[in-house]
Protein backbone atom coordinates (compact mmCIF):
# COMPACT_ATOMS: atom_id res chain seq x y z
CA UNK A 1 0.00 0.00 0.00
CA UNK A 2 2.75 2.27 0.75
CA UNK A 3 4.59 1.63 -2.50
CA UNK A 4 1.25 2.37 -4.08
CA UNK A 5 0.09 5.44 -2.65
CA UNK A 6 3.88 6.82 -2.96
CA UNK A 7 4.69 5.94 -6.83
CA UNK A 8 7.36 3.95 -5.51
CA UNK A 9 8.99 0.19 -6.40
CA UNK A 10 10.12 -0.60 -2.72
CA UNK A 11 8.79 1.02 0.53
CA UNK A 12 11.90 2.18 2.02
CA UNK A 13 12.13 5.68 3.09
CA UNK A 14 15.28 7.76 3.35
CA UNK A 15 14.71 10.07 6.22
CA UNK A 16 14.72 13.76 6.07
CA UNK A 17 17.84 14.37 7.74
CA UNK A 18 18.24 18.41 9.22
CA UNK A 19 21.53 19.29 7.32
CA UNK A 20 22.40 15.94 5.60
CA UNK A 21 19.39 14.90 3.46
CA UNK A 22 20.24 16.58 0.20
CA UNK A 23 19.48 16.38 -3.54
CA UNK A 24 22.31 13.81 -4.31
CA UNK A 25 21.39 11.36 -1.58
CA UNK A 26 17.70 11.66 -2.05
CA UNK A 27 17.58 11.31 -5.74
CA UNK A 28 19.82 8.46 -5.46
CA UNK A 29 17.56 6.70 -3.32
CA UNK A 30 14.88 7.78 -5.08
CA UNK A 31 16.49 6.29 -8.24
CA UNK A 32 17.06 2.74 -6.69
CA UNK A 33 13.34 2.52 -5.96
CA UNK A 34 12.63 4.10 -2.42
CA UNK A 35 11.72 7.72 -1.71
CA UNK A 36 14.62 10.03 -0.98
CA UNK A 37 13.95 12.71 1.18
CA UNK A 38 15.10 16.63 0.91
CA UNK A 39 15.50 19.06 4.24
CA UNK A 40 15.66 22.78 3.88
CA UNK A 41 18.92 22.75 5.63
CA UNK A 42 20.68 19.97 3.68
CA UNK A 43 24.21 21.38 2.92
CA UNK A 44 22.99 24.98 3.98
CA UNK A 45 25.72 27.69 3.33
CA UNK A 46 26.22 30.02 5.82
CA UNK A 47 24.19 33.28 4.87
CA UNK A 48 21.84 31.61 2.19
CA UNK A 49 18.21 31.89 3.48
CA UNK A 50 16.27 27.82 4.08
CA UNK A 51 14.03 28.79 1.43
CA UNK A 52 16.04 29.50 -1.20
CA UNK A 53 18.74 26.49 -0.08
CA UNK A 54 15.03 24.24 0.02
CA UNK A 55 14.34 25.40 -3.82
CA UNK A 56 18.02 25.03 -5.07
CA UNK A 57 17.84 21.13 -3.45
CA UNK A 58 14.36 20.70 -5.30
CA UNK A 59 15.59 21.42 -8.64
CA UNK A 60 18.72 19.60 -7.85
CA UNK A 61 16.71 16.56 -7.38
CA UNK A 62 14.58 17.28 -10.36
CA UNK A 63 17.33 17.30 -12.63
CA UNK A 64 18.54 14.02 -11.26
CA UNK A 65 15.59 11.78 -11.00
CA UNK A 66 12.53 11.60 -12.60
CA UNK A 67 11.05 9.28 -9.83
CA UNK A 68 8.82 10.45 -6.73
CA UNK A 69 10.75 12.09 -3.59
CA UNK A 70 9.75 14.41 -1.39
CA UNK A 71 10.40 17.11 1.45
CA UNK A 72 10.69 16.83 4.95
CA UNK A 73 8.85 19.70 7.05
CA UNK A 74 9.63 20.21 11.09
CA UNK A 75 5.94 22.07 11.57
CA UNK A 76 7.79 23.71 14.75
CA UNK A 77 9.54 26.31 12.87
CA UNK A 78 8.06 30.33 12.29
CA UNK A 79 8.33 30.11 8.54
CA UNK A 80 6.93 26.65 7.89
CA UNK A 81 4.14 27.43 5.57
CA UNK A 82 6.74 29.63 3.42
CA UNK A 83 8.67 26.26 3.10
CA UNK A 84 5.41 24.45 1.72
CA UNK A 85 4.98 27.27 -0.54
CA UNK A 86 8.52 26.27 -2.01
CA UNK A 87 7.63 22.91 -2.11
CA UNK A 88 4.53 23.23 -3.95
CA UNK A 89 5.70 26.10 -6.41
CA UNK A 90 8.32 23.33 -7.57
CA UNK A 91 6.00 20.36 -7.68
CA UNK A 92 6.61 18.28 -4.93
CA UNK A 93 3.78 15.72 -4.39
CA UNK A 94 5.16 14.25 -1.02
CA UNK A 95 5.65 16.12 2.33
CA UNK A 96 7.15 14.27 5.64
CA UNK A 97 5.57 16.53 8.80
CA UNK A 98 6.86 16.27 12.43
CA UNK A 99 7.14 18.10 15.17
CA UNK A 100 3.74 19.76 15.73
CA UNK A 101 -0.07 19.33 15.19
CA UNK A 102 -0.78 18.13 11.80
CA UNK A 103 -4.16 20.09 12.17
CA UNK A 104 -2.12 23.03 10.93
CA UNK A 105 -0.82 21.98 7.70
CA UNK A 106 -2.40 18.86 6.44
CA UNK A 107 -5.24 20.50 4.69
CA UNK A 108 -3.35 22.81 3.12
CA UNK A 109 -1.37 20.17 1.75
CA UNK A 110 -3.79 17.65 0.92
CA UNK A 111 -5.83 20.51 -1.17
CA UNK A 112 -2.61 21.33 -3.22
CA UNK A 113 -2.66 17.61 -4.10
CA UNK A 114 0.18 16.26 -1.57
CA UNK A 115 0.48 12.96 0.31
CA UNK A 116 1.11 13.92 3.72
CA UNK A 117 3.10 11.47 5.80
CA UNK A 118 3.44 12.56 9.43
CA UNK A 119 5.95 11.18 12.18
CA UNK A 120 4.13 9.99 15.38
CA UNK A 121 5.72 8.61 18.89
CA UNK A 122 2.46 7.38 20.16
CA UNK A 123 -0.78 6.16 19.34
CA UNK A 124 -2.83 9.27 20.66
CA UNK A 125 -0.80 11.61 18.09
CA UNK A 126 -1.05 8.40 15.42
CA UNK A 127 -4.97 8.72 15.73
CA UNK A 128 -5.08 12.82 15.70
CA UNK A 129 -2.56 12.35 12.26
CA UNK A 130 -5.34 10.16 10.73
CA UNK A 131 -8.10 11.83 11.44
CA UNK A 132 -6.46 15.07 10.09
CA UNK A 133 -6.44 13.01 6.69
CA UNK A 134 -2.77 12.09 7.04
CA UNK A 135 -2.04 9.25 4.20
CA UNK A 136 0.58 7.53 5.87
CA UNK A 137 2.23 7.68 9.33
CA UNK A 138 5.47 6.92 10.58
CA UNK A 139 5.53 5.86 13.99
CA UNK A 140 8.99 6.07 14.85
CA UNK A 141 10.45 4.45 18.08
CA UNK A 142 12.97 5.89 20.49
CA UNK A 143 16.16 4.50 18.94
CA UNK A 144 15.76 7.31 16.00
CA UNK A 145 18.33 10.05 15.70
CA UNK A 146 17.36 13.63 16.54
CA UNK A 147 14.37 14.49 18.89
CA UNK A 148 12.67 11.82 20.92
CA UNK A 149 9.03 10.99 21.79
CA UNK A 150 9.03 12.07 25.64
CA UNK A 151 7.50 8.93 26.04
CA UNK A 152 10.68 6.91 25.58
CA UNK A 153 8.67 3.95 23.31
CA UNK A 154 10.73 1.97 21.26
CA UNK A 155 10.24 0.50 17.98
CA UNK A 156 8.99 -2.93 18.74
CA UNK A 157 6.36 -1.78 21.35
CA UNK A 158 5.30 1.09 19.72
CA UNK A 159 4.92 0.07 15.67
CA UNK A 160 2.33 -3.00 16.31
CA UNK A 161 0.21 -0.61 18.53
CA UNK A 162 0.23 2.31 15.68
CA UNK A 163 -0.93 -0.16 13.29
CA UNK A 164 -3.83 -1.75 15.77
CA UNK A 165 -5.10 1.70 16.38
CA UNK A 166 -5.91 3.47 12.69
CA UNK A 167 -6.84 2.20 9.41
CA UNK A 168 -4.26 4.09 7.22
CA UNK A 169 -0.43 2.70 6.18
CA UNK A 170 2.07 2.79 9.40
CA UNK A 171 5.86 2.96 7.90
CA UNK A 172 8.19 1.82 10.96
CA UNK A 173 10.88 4.16 11.89
CA UNK A 174 13.92 4.16 14.89
CA UNK A 175 16.91 1.01 14.92
CA UNK A 176 16.16 -0.14 11.68
CA UNK A 177 19.65 -0.37 9.27
CA UNK A 178 19.54 -3.57 7.45
CA UNK A 179 17.18 -6.12 5.68
CA UNK A 180 16.64 -7.92 9.38
CA UNK A 181 15.11 -4.53 10.16
CA UNK A 182 12.45 -4.35 7.17
CA UNK A 183 11.47 -7.91 7.42
CA UNK A 184 10.85 -6.79 11.56
CA UNK A 185 8.87 -4.13 10.76
CA UNK A 186 6.66 -6.42 7.81
CA UNK A 187 6.01 -8.66 11.13
CA UNK A 188 5.25 -5.83 13.59
CA UNK A 189 2.44 -4.98 11.15
CA UNK A 190 3.88 -1.65 9.46
CA UNK A 191 3.94 -1.77 5.54
CA UNK A 192 7.76 -0.07 5.07
CA UNK A 193 10.08 1.48 6.70
CA UNK A 194 12.22 4.88 7.92
CA UNK A 195 15.90 4.78 7.82
CA UNK A 196 18.10 7.25 8.46
CA UNK A 197 21.60 6.68 10.34
CA UNK A 198 22.59 4.31 7.50
CA UNK A 199 21.62 6.37 4.68
CA UNK A 200 23.87 9.23 6.22
CA UNK A 201 26.70 6.65 6.18
CA UNK A 202 27.38 6.68 2.03
CA UNK A 203 28.84 8.36 -0.42
CA UNK A 204 26.31 10.47 -1.82
CA UNK A 205 24.92 12.12 1.56
CA UNK A 206 26.67 15.70 1.90
CA UNK A 207 27.80 14.85 5.61
CA UNK A 208 30.94 15.26 7.07
CA UNK A 209 33.66 12.31 6.26
CA UNK A 210 34.16 12.78 9.88
CA UNK A 211 30.86 11.98 10.70
CA UNK A 212 30.31 9.34 8.43
CA UNK A 213 33.88 7.77 9.87
CA UNK A 214 32.18 8.60 13.92
CA UNK A 215 29.14 6.51 12.45
CA UNK A 216 31.20 3.63 11.31
CA UNK A 217 33.33 3.26 14.73
CA UNK A 218 30.39 3.45 16.60
CA UNK A 219 29.35 0.65 19.06
CA UNK A 220 26.45 -0.82 20.07
CA UNK A 221 26.67 2.39 23.50
CA UNK A 222 28.02 4.68 20.32
CA UNK A 223 24.96 6.87 21.04
CA UNK A 224 23.45 9.15 24.02
CA UNK A 225 19.84 10.99 24.84
CA UNK A 226 20.31 14.17 26.30
CA UNK A 227 17.68 16.82 26.92
CA UNK A 228 14.61 17.74 29.36
CA UNK A 229 11.32 16.66 29.07
CA UNK A 230 10.14 18.41 25.92
CA UNK A 231 13.71 18.40 24.17
CA UNK A 232 14.82 14.70 24.25
CA UNK A 233 17.31 13.97 21.68
CA UNK A 234 19.88 11.07 20.49
CA UNK A 235 22.91 11.99 19.94
CA UNK A 236 26.34 10.52 18.63
CA UNK A 237 28.62 9.72 21.52
CA UNK A 238 31.22 12.91 21.83
CA UNK A 239 33.19 15.00 24.47
CA UNK A 240 30.36 18.07 23.47
CA UNK A 241 26.76 15.53 23.92
CA UNK A 242 28.71 13.48 26.97
CA UNK A 243 29.16 17.12 28.68
CA UNK A 244 26.10 17.94 27.81
CA UNK A 245 24.26 14.67 29.23
CA UNK A 246 26.68 15.02 32.55
CA UNK A 247 25.26 18.95 32.62
CA UNK A 248 21.40 17.88 32.25
CA UNK A 249 21.69 14.83 34.95
CA UNK A 250 23.10 17.19 37.15
CA UNK A 251 19.62 19.17 36.79
CA UNK A 252 21.53 22.16 35.90
CA UNK A 253 19.62 22.59 32.68
CA UNK A 254 16.14 23.86 32.23
CA UNK A 255 14.19 23.09 28.31
CA UNK A 256 14.50 26.13 27.32
CA UNK A 257 18.58 26.17 28.03
CA UNK A 258 18.93 22.96 26.39
CA UNK A 259 16.97 24.46 23.81
CA UNK A 260 19.97 26.74 23.23
CA UNK A 261 22.39 24.11 23.61
CA UNK A 262 21.12 22.21 21.14
CA UNK A 263 21.06 24.44 18.71
CA UNK A 264 21.65 24.92 14.77
CA UNK A 265 25.16 26.15 15.15
CA UNK A 266 25.86 23.06 16.84
CA UNK A 267 24.50 20.68 14.83
CA UNK A 268 26.11 22.58 11.66
CA UNK A 269 29.34 22.24 13.38
CA UNK A 270 29.27 18.21 13.29
CA UNK A 271 27.19 16.99 10.62
CA UNK A 272 28.47 19.46 7.97
CA UNK A 273 31.75 20.83 9.31
CA UNK A 274 33.25 17.61 10.99
CA UNK A 275 33.78 19.39 14.05
CA UNK A 276 33.05 16.33 16.47
CA UNK A 277 34.43 17.50 19.45
CA UNK A 278 32.74 20.50 19.46
CA UNK A 279 29.50 19.91 17.22
CA UNK A 280 26.20 17.70 18.35
CA UNK A 281 25.39 15.29 15.89
CA UNK A 282 22.13 13.84 16.24
CA UNK A 283 22.72 9.91 15.24
CA UNK A 284 20.50 6.71 15.55
CA UNK A 285 21.20 4.00 17.93
CA UNK A 286 21.47 1.84 14.99
CA UNK A 287 25.38 3.42 14.20
CA UNK A 288 26.58 0.29 15.79
CA UNK A 289 25.21 -1.89 12.89
CA UNK A 290 26.83 0.74 10.44
CA UNK A 291 30.22 -0.86 9.52
CA UNK A 292 31.44 0.73 6.32
CA UNK A 293 30.51 4.12 4.12
CA UNK A 294 28.49 2.34 1.11
CA UNK A 295 26.97 3.92 -2.22
CA UNK A 296 22.95 4.40 -2.04
CA UNK A 297 22.54 1.86 -4.13
CA UNK A 298 24.64 -0.41 -2.32
CA UNK A 299 22.83 -0.08 0.95
CA UNK A 300 19.03 -0.42 -1.21
CA UNK A 301 20.65 -3.51 -2.48
CA UNK A 302 21.18 -5.51 0.70
CA UNK A 303 18.01 -3.99 2.17
CA UNK A 304 16.30 -5.80 -1.16
CA UNK A 305 18.31 -8.80 -1.48
CA UNK A 306 18.80 -9.68 2.26
CA UNK A 307 15.11 -9.10 2.35
CA UNK A 308 14.48 -12.42 0.79
CA UNK A 309 17.20 -14.06 2.60
CA UNK A 310 16.49 -13.35 5.90
CA UNK A 311 12.84 -14.85 5.44
CA UNK A 312 14.24 -17.81 3.69
CA UNK A 313 15.85 -18.11 7.24
CA UNK A 314 12.74 -17.99 8.92
CA UNK A 315 10.95 -20.59 6.88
Amino acid sequence: MVSRILGIEYPILQAGMPWIANAELAAAVSNEGGLGLLTPTAGLEVGVNEKENLRRQIRKAHSLTDKPFGVHLFLGIPDVRDLMEVALTEGVKIVVTSGGSPALHTGYLKDNGVRVIHMVASVRHAKGAEAQGADILIAEGYEGAGLRGYEGLPTFVLVPQVVDAVEIPVVASGGIADARGLVAAFALGAEGVHVGTRFAATHECVAHPAFKEAIVKAIDTGTVVVGGRRTHTRLIKSEASLALLGMAEANSLEDKSMETLLSREQARAALLEGRMDEGLAMCGASAGMVTEVLSVAQVMHRFIQGYGEVVSRLK
